[in-house]
């Protein structure tokens, strides 16, 4: 396929996988457009403003200004980054105009998700378990593609780091127990709910709000390590972004065990693994008490993510073997 241009679609938030994918089509020298679902155009917004009792709801205003820049665009491939997060409509009007359609998925899906079987032509899915999921569930072309990490921004800067352990994302239960069992050692906790916490210890810094990708670099730059609780209702097997991102960094990787993580890392090598919270537990009291471990873990697993191809270059470039 020659002259490929890419329309890149879904939801802008607080993670920036849908920037850190624009960003990987950029570098590998694609023609790149971008359409965020949750983001009017400023006339659009302006008119809803001003005429309350507008006709067009905003999937239809959304449709008219993916139309339009359908039209002016051209693109020959969509890519849906958080594709089950995408109005159905969408994807449609991309199949009407003979656009090869890409859907990316990041978090546990079920069978109501067969509606989507018909208007897409590539499934990639960020944990092996998925895809057998999605193949049960009648889709085709189903490939694993995991997370990865921004070149352009998950950047070891190279500053002094304090002795914290690190944590940003949202308030879980699971997240809750494992913060009490470390309650004895400095954290920093970034993210939101972090009110529900049942019991806040003083040797905490915690910040309970939204927290950009720059400022996410920042925290994984200045701590010794960051640490790794997943959302177990969103995956079965997966590795997180968090994984890339923080090794990236150059920040020391405490994470829960999941199976995918041993497709990336080496274990107590290259990042450190537990399996129960007492597990936790002791990596966290070691790693107090042996900055030089710690730091020559980090220094393992940013080697690693940096001699990989774990980058969203690469994982782009891996959507575009189809169409080589």
């Amino acid at each position: 396929m020659k002259n490929k241009k890419i329309l890149i679609i879904g939801k802008q938030n607080h993670l920036g996988w849908i920037e850190h994918t624009i960003n990987g089509f950029l570098s590998n020298n694609y023609e790149v457009k971008h359409f965020f679902t949750n983001k009017l155009s400023l006339k659009n917004t302006f008119l809803k403003s001003i005429y309350k009792g507008i006709k067009k709801d905003d999937l239809s205003l959304q449709l008219d200004e993916l139309d339009n820049l359908i039209k002016n665009f051209k693109p020959n491939i969509a890519v849906f980054v958080g594709a089950f997060f995408v109005d159905k409509e969408l994807f449609a009007l991309c199949k009407e105009k003979k656009i090869i359609t890409i859907g990316w998925v990041g978090d546990l899906f079920y069978e109501d998700k067969t509606t989507y079987v018909d208007i897409l032509d590539f499934l990639y899915v960020s944990d092996s378990a998925f895809i057998e999921n999605a193949k049960n569930y009648g889709f085709k072309n189903v490939n694993l593609l995991q997370f990865g990490y921004d070149e352009n921004l998950h950047i070891n800067n190279n500053i002094i780091r304090n002795n914290s352990i690190n944590f940003v994302g949202s308030f879980t239960r699971e997240r809750d127990l494992a913060f009490q069992k470390i309650s004895n050692y400095p954290m920093q906790i970034h993210g939101t709910k972090w009110e529900k916490l049942n019991n806040i210890s003083q040797k905490w810094n915690i910040s309970n709000k939204k927290v950009s990708q720059q400022k996410i670099v920042n925290i994984y730059n200045s701590t010794l390590a960051t640490l790794n609780v997943a959302q177990k209702e969103n995956i079965i097997n997966m590795a997180n972004m968090r994984c890339f991102e923080a090794t990236a960094c150059g920040s020391c990787l405490i994470n829960d065990n999941v199976k995918d993580i041993e497709l990336c890392f080496e274990p107590e090598k290259e990042i450190l693994i537990y399996n129960s919270l007492e597990e936790l537990e002791g990596i966290v009291e070691k790693l107090q008490k042996d900055n030089f471990f710690a730091k020559k873990i980090a220094k393992n697993g940013e080697k690693r993510v940096k001699n990989s191809n774990y980058s969203y270059k690469y994982r782009t470039a891996t959507i575009m073997q189809n169409f080589q």
